[in-house]
């Protein structure tokens, strides 16, 4: 939910939040197309060292750091742009890890549908932050949102095993 929200109203957020001009605020999209590539860059190669279950657990940390910082931090410029660089960063990386973490789980035959689930709940993320930003008016009650999602996802994530070779033997048909 937090990334594809973010990217969508980060002007917002700066202008209102941060108090950054029209033009400091547009910067943010350099800032989180640049984190955005990195994260792929990053999270991807590192999955490719580590369980990608973990990576995951690192990316949620990193995002949680700048949900964090929009919550709890004073926004200026420097604030704001590193609180959405961590929310980009994740976002660009699990992009890149959870297919290949999907297949891992559900095996190949099942990529597809798993992962077109998981990618269908970004933008579902994205819209129902919009929602909840309109409802109670600002963008704190959506942030406490995602921060909460994050330590829950955060949760799961440090507790979900890789599947056992047999398993994965079976969902992939024969390794």
């Amino acid at each position: 939910m937090s990334g594809l929200y973010v990217i969508g109203v980060a002007k917002d957020i700066a202008q209102s939040l941060a108090h950054l001009d029209v033009v400091s605020a547009a910067n943010a999209v350099t800032v989180i197309s640049i984190a955005n590539l990195s994260g792929r860059l990053v999270l991807g190669i590192l999955s490719d060292k580590i369980a990608r279950i973990r990576v995951i657990t690192i990316g949620q940390v990193i995002s949680l750091v700048g949900m964090a910082a929009l919550l709890f931090a004073p926004l200026n410029a420097v604030t704001f742009f590193a609180a959405i660089a961590c929310v980009a960063f994740n976002f660009g990386g699990t992009i890149t890890v959870f297919p290949s973490l999907v297949s891992e789980f559900f095996g190949l035959n099942n990529l597809a549908k798993n992962y077109g689930v998981i990618y269908l709940g970004f933008g579902i993320g994205s819209i129902f932050g919009s929602i909840i930003a309109s409802l109670f008016g600002g963008f704190y009650v959506t942030f406490y949102v995602i921060f909460a999602l994050l330590i829950l996802s955060l949760a799961l994530s440090t507790t979900i095993r890789q599947p056992e070779q047999k398993m994965l033997r079976e969902a992939h048909g024969s390794l």
